[in-house]
């Protein structure tokens, strides 16, 4: 390849479907977080419907603007990977809300549909085996959602090899080459020079969603390269996830 991969780091740098959906996921998460989670369960509930129906719209109106009409299927499934995210992230963290939202997820108030655990992957699938250009800036959002906890009807061990191959596969056709674990080293290097962002822990988290913002965190300081493979950089993850254990465990003690 003649620009090696620089070429398709600036472009997918500069992607405005990757960086919308990266900046949606760090409002959100943070907003989920900062919520205290001691209200009662219908009132906790409402106010999640709120603040997660209005990233969603945010989203849409962001992308939509960047990208006009030329894109706007791209823009409707990138809305529509953000709610599936959502909702898997809310479908399994232990909140007194939990159970209502497994009843009514953001998907069936927004769609009036629960199918994103089929819809989705189908259309990771799909991109995959078509792999055409103009659908980077997409693999690159799918590749972000899989890294940030989303599985779909791929939960469970029998779909792991799935879900691992499909991370190196959209992985390797956004960037346009394969995963490494040393490129993603020294891109992790080059992003340690900004200043990190740094959020109080204020109480304590499910292990799932402490995983989350631990990946979360990764995305971060990437600043929107959002392709991190998860098996090859567990290993830069522990210390955030060593330091999210102990808040929790002074938060209960």
């Amino acid at each position: 390849m003649p620009d090696g991969s620089g070429g398709a780091v600036r472009g997918l740098h500069e992607a405005p479907l990757s960086s919308a959906f990266r900046q949606a996921w760090l409002k959100w998460s943070q907003e989920w977080q900062d919520l205290p989670k001691d209200s009662d369960a219908a009132v906790l509930v409402n106010r999640v419907v709120e603040f997660s129906g209005r990233s969603a719209q945010r989203l849409w109106r962001t992308a939509f603007a960047t990208v006009g009409d030329a894109a706007t299927e791209q823009v409707k499934a990138l809305v529509y990977a953000f709610v599936a995210l959502v909702d898997e992230t809310l479908l399994f963290a232990s909140w007194p809300g939990q159970l209502a939202w497994q009843q009514h997820p953001l998907e069936s108030r927004m769609y009036s549909s629960r199918q994103a655990g089929e819809r989705v992957p189908a259309a990771i699938k799909k991109l995959l085996d078509e792999q055409m250009p103009g659908t980077r800036d997409l693999a690159n959002v799918y590749l972000q959602c899989l890294i940030l906890g989303f599985q779909g009807r791929l939960r469970g061990e029998p779909g792991q090899v799935q879900h691992e191959q499909w991370r190196v596969a959209l992985f390797t056709f956004a960037w346009q080459h394969d995963p490494d674990y040393q490129d993603v080293s020294e891109r992790l290097a080059m992003s340690a020079s900004a200043p990190p962002v740094r959020r109080p822990v204020q109480q304590s988290l499910p292990d799932g969603f402490r995983l989350g913002l631990a990946i979360l965190a990764m995305v971060v300081l990437l600043t929107g390269l959002g392709q991190v493979f998860w098996r090859d950089i567990r290993s830069e993850l522990e210390p955030v996830l060593q330091l999210n254990e102990s808040a929790a465990q002074e938060q209960d003690s």
